[in-house]
C-alpha cells in the first residue's frame, strides 16, 4: 500500500485534498441549505468525478510524456476535452433527471482545483505516512527510479556535451 502511495503520491495527495474539501462543503450544505439529500447526492457525484478526473489527468500526463512533442500536445488536449465534456454531460443529466443538484456537482468537481491549492499541506501528510526520502528522487537508487518512474528512452538527451 505504501509503495503504491509513493508511486502515485501526487494523485493520492489530490484525493486527500478532494476528500477534505468535500467534508467542508458538505458541512456548509447541511448547515445552510434545505433539501439536504438532493444537494448531498450532487456533491457526492461531483467529488467522485473530481477523483476520477485527477486519476485521468495522471494517466494522460504519463501517456503524453512518452508521445513526443506533437503527440504530447494532442494527447493533453484530447484528455482535457474528454474530462470537460464528460463533466458537462453529467451536470446536464443531473439537471434533466432532477435526482441531484447540478450546482453541488459543480462544487464537487471544483474541489479538484481547491485540492491542488492545498497540495503543499497534503504533501506533509504524505511525508508523515511514507517518510521524506521517497519524495527526493536523487536519494532513490537508479533501479528504483526506473521501476517507479519508467526507464528513460535510449534516444533521450542525457544533458552531456558531445
Amino acid at each position: 500500500m505504501k509503495e503504491k502511495w509513493i508511486e502515485h503520491y501526487t494523485l493520492v495527495e489530490l484525493w486527500i485534498g478532494i476528500l477534505l474539501w468535500g467534508v467542508v462543503i458538505e458541512a456548509v450544505l447541511l448547515l445552510a441549505f434545505d433539501n439536504k439529500l438532493y444537494r448531498s447526492i450532487g456533491l457526492l457525484i461531483g467529488l467522485i468525478g473530481a477523483g476520477l478526473m485527477a486519476a485521468h489527468m495522471e494517466y494522460t500526463i504519463g501517456k503524453a510524456l512518452g508521445a513526443g512533442e506533437a503527440g504530447a500536445e494532442k494527447t493533453m488536449r484530447l484528455g482535457y476535452l474528454l474530462r470537460y465534456f464528460t463533466a458537462a454531460l453529467v451536470m446536464i443529466l443531473a439537471a434533466v433527471s432532477g435526482k441531484a443538484d447540478p450546482i453541488t456537482i459543480f462544487a464537487g468537481l471544483m474541489s479538484l482545483k481547491l485540492a491542488a491549492y492545498i497540495e503543499p499541506y497534503t504533501h506533509k501528510i504524505s511525508e508523515k505516512v511514507c517518510g521524506t526520502e521517497p519524495f527526493f528522487r536523487e536519494m532513490v537508487s537508479t533501479e528504483e527510479q526506473d521501476r517507479l518512474y519508467g526507464k528513460p528512452k535510449a534516444d533521450a538527451p542525457t544533458g552531456e556535451a558531445k
